[in-house]
């Protein structure tokens, strides 16, 4: 008797490419493109279950890559901003619907997507830091016999590593003893199914071919996803970044910290997301397929690398930015108890019983950093004033360079950047072909790109508050300070992702233009950063036609010190403090001279550019941002 012959196995799913939003033709390709594959089965067994509905698998495949700031909104910006801008959140919508001419049907929740994989994808950490980490990756998708199910293989591992070891020492009535315990545990999983047939002679091939009729492999890229509204018409799938996790090895060596955050600004989702899914669609009607995907990249200005090249020599733009380290750090109202240096010692009259900042001052002949002091004297009712040196400008100085990099690489760049988009609409539909089986055929389809926009965020739907650079963080470890800054960039993170994956949140999508407030500000710091030596780094005449400033504003930029691009930048954003700084100065000068207070006031920062100047300067750049149709500055960046 011959043997029965074995069933087969499931069969890797044919794709065929129904459409796509790459243009196929030569050239560069698109920095995102986003197709669509399809399959309908014939296998009777498995249509079986649906006798009045065809079953049509589909899978789209996204690429994704960061985006550059467009040159047709301005070529100067563009040389600046440069590429490589992350995206930080994708979006792929799809719906589904019949295609009929006249009348549409009454049954409109047919066709409808049936299943859908991946579903879920998260990362979970435990309370110990840096402990446990557990990640799951979709490694396959099988369609189940009856079709009606998508399984997802899934892979986990977790590993734990203890050491052990014990030792004693006992002489007389004294002991002495100590214990390590290391243990190393392995564990690997894999998720599968069985199927139990009641019979009594049983084929593995035949039940694995019972269990399941068609399989493909996806490839993904490790990121956070959910899936909304499997068993309807429309379909979403929401991807965002992996969070940061804690740093496990040596996490109070700063460099390995601040070098994981640097490399968050500049990294992403980048690569190849494979999204399938089930179609249930009624016998004899012909259906479209629409797919929206919505890539929401992060425009910001990227922290420059600390150094100590740009030595301290006196100019009135150091002396601002000293001044706004100064102010920032630690702000009128600092008790003195909290300052990185004991300068209580050096109130050498009257009585002070709390003493705080009242205001930092710069001697300009010593080249000292004096604060102004205010405390409750002795008696009710009466106050004690007075001053202190606090440190050289040398040191004052170097501390400045530090703090202008370590605040600004610590702080998310959502609460600073600039989140912006585009839209890829891929529509298709299917029809029953002229064969005998009618098998759907791709009838038509077309691609289009939406303009880029802005999504603007308003800090309050998401700002959570946190642990900011003060003068607390100057005595706190790096440890400490590292898990504040990764627990806040991932709380925000969170809330704008939930905030970008549904629809009803009320985010409205603004078109992106080049004289935006928030996109002048990010292009200031970016020249603010040049280096020296960089071609781009423009004398003072030049970069005036390149922001196509006035004769009376290079006047004032010229008196304030500016000599390149990157001062013009310098002066723009310190001069609102300087203002500040000034008006606080002249109130307490005028208060020593009413009063007679002995000691010598604080010097005035003769910049020569206020608020206003600077506000106004920032508008005409705006302005020509908008109109510039020059090429890049210095070169092709």
């Amino acid at each position: 008797m011959a043997e029965p012959e074995a069933a087969l196995p499931p069969i890797e799913i044919p794709w065929k490419l129904a459409s796509t939003t790459q243009p196929l033709v030569t050239g560069e390709p698109a920095q995102t493109a986003m197709s669509l594959f399809f399959f309908e089965p014939d296998d009777a067994n498995l249509t079986g279950a649906f006798p009045d509905e065809r079953l049509v698998f589909v899978k789209i495949t996204a690429s994704v890559s960061p985006a550059s700031f467009p040159a047709e909104l301005s070529k100067v910006a563009a040389s600046f901003l440069g590429e490589g801008i992350p995206c930080m959140h994708l979006l792929l919508d799809l719906k589904v619907r019949p295609n009929v001419d006249g009348t549409p049907p009454a049954d409109t929740i047919r066709p409808y997507f049936h299943a859908a994989a991946p579903l879920n994808r998260r990362m979970l950490q435990t309370g110990v830091i840096g402990a446990d980490a557990y990640e799951g990756e979709s490694d396959g998708v099988a369609i189940g016999k009856s079709g009606s199910q998508m399984a997802e293989s899934l892979r986990s591992h977790s590993s734990t590593t203890t050491a052990s070891a014990s030792a004693g020492l006992s002489l007389g009535p004294f002991s002495l003893g100590g214990s390590v315990r290391n243990t190393t545990t392995d564990v690997g999983s894999d998720r599968a199914v069985s199927q139990v047939v009641d019979t009594t002679s049983r084929q593995a091939s035949d039940e694995r071919r019972e269990l399941l009729s068609h399989t493909t492999r996806v490839e993904n890229i490790i990121s956070l996803l959910s899936t909304k509204y499997v068993g309807t018409p429309h379909l979403s799938f929401s991807l965002s970044p992996q969070p940061l996790q804690q740093l496990s090895i040596d996490p109070s060596d700063p460099n390995l910290w601040f070098q994981q955050l640097l490399a968050r600004r500049s990294s992403g989702i980048e690569g190849i997301q494979e999204f399938t899914a089930v179609i249930v669609v009624p016998k004899g009607t012909d259906f479209c397929i629409n797919a929206r995907l919505r890539r929401v990249c992060l425009l910001d200005s990227l922290p420059g690398p600390l150094n100590y090249d740009e030595r301290f020599n006196g100019t009135l733009l150091q002396f601002a930015r000293m001044v706004n380290y100064l102010n920032r750090t630690f702000p009128a109202g600092t008790p003195l108890e909290e300052l990185d240096i004991d300068i209580i010692g050096g109130l050498t009259s009257g009585t002070f019983k709390r003493p705080v900042v009242q205001l930092w001052g710069l001697r300009l002949g010593e080249s000292l950093v004096v604060a102004s002091v205010v405390s409750p004297g002795a008696s009710a009712g009466a106050s004690q004033r007075g001053s202190a040196n606090y440190k050289h400008m040398l040191e004052v100085w170097l501390d400045t360079l530090r703090d202008e990099y370590e605040r600004e690489l610590a702080r998310s760049p959502l609460e600073r950047g600039v989140l912006f988009g585009e839209n890829r609409f891929l529509d298709t539909c299917f029809a029953s072909g002229p064969d005998a089986d009618g098998a759907f055929v791709v009838s038509g389809s077309n691609a289009s790109v939406s303009p880029l926009f802005r999504v603007p965020l308003n800090q309050g739907l998401f700002d959570i508050g946190g642990v900011r650079s003060a003068s607390a963080s100057l005595t706190t470890s790096t440890r400490t300070r590292a898990l504040e800054t990764i627990t806040r960039w991932n709380a925000i993170e969170k809330q704008v992702s939930s905030l970008l994956g549904n629809p009803g949140s009320g985010l409205k999508e603004t078109p992106l233009v080049a004289n935006d407030p928030k996109v002048v500000g990010i292009f200031v710091d970016a020249i603010r950063k040049l280096p020296a030596d960089d071609a781009r780094n423009v004398g003072l005449s030049e970069a005036a036609k390149l922001l196509q400033l006035d004769g009376a504003q290079v006047k004032m930029l010229q008196a304030a010190g500016a000599s390149k691009l990157a001062d013009i930048a310098t002066v723009l954003q310190n001069a609102p403090e300087v203002e500040r700084q000034n008006t606080e100065v002249a109130r307490l000068r005028a208060l020593f001279k009413s009063q007679k207070i002995e000691g010598t006031p604080p010097e005035l920062i003769k910049l020569g550019v206020t608020g206003q100047d600077s506000a106004a300067m920032l508008a005409t750049i705006g302005k020509g941002l908008t109109g510039s149709s020059s090429g890049a500055v210095g070169g092709k960046r």
